[in-house]
């Protein structure tokens, strides 16, 4: 729900100007889209991606509150899974795999947005 409110509230901020210009150039929607509405919302879009990914890690706490992980597998998250193999199972090879794949996939998020954002200043 919020972020689809913040998605919304973003296309609504680009500008009437820039869709009647675009129309008037004779520009495809989906170029449209492509190279102006989506440079347009980057800033939606990081938004949206920190509150998810923060909203990830907080459903720790409702999993193991509500069904410490169970059944079986079916409410499994990826902070959990790195908790249980860590602590319960004393298997710490496995757990620091799995918390160094959940810190590459940050860093794979973060660092195009930081040349994107910072790098390419001219």
């Amino acid at each position: 729900g919020l972020i689809m409110c913040l998605m919304l509230a973003g296309l609504r901020g680009i500008d009437e100007d820039i869709w009647k210009a675009a129309r008037v150039d004779g520009i495809p929607m989906w170029k449209t889209y492509l190279f102006i509405v989506i440079p347009m919302m980057r800033p939606v879009f990081i938004t949206t991606l920190v509150i998810i990914a923060a909203g990830i890690v907080k459903v720790y706490d409702l999993v193991v509150a509500q069904t410490s992980g169970g059944p079986g597998i079916a409410s499994e998250v990826p902070a959990k899974y790195v908790y249980d193999y860590m602590f319960f199972a004393q298997n710490l090879g496995q757990g620091f795999a799995a918390s160094t794949m959940m810190l590459l996939s940050v860093v794979i998020v973060i660092v195009p947005w930081a040349y994107l954002e910072f790098g390419r200043r001219k």
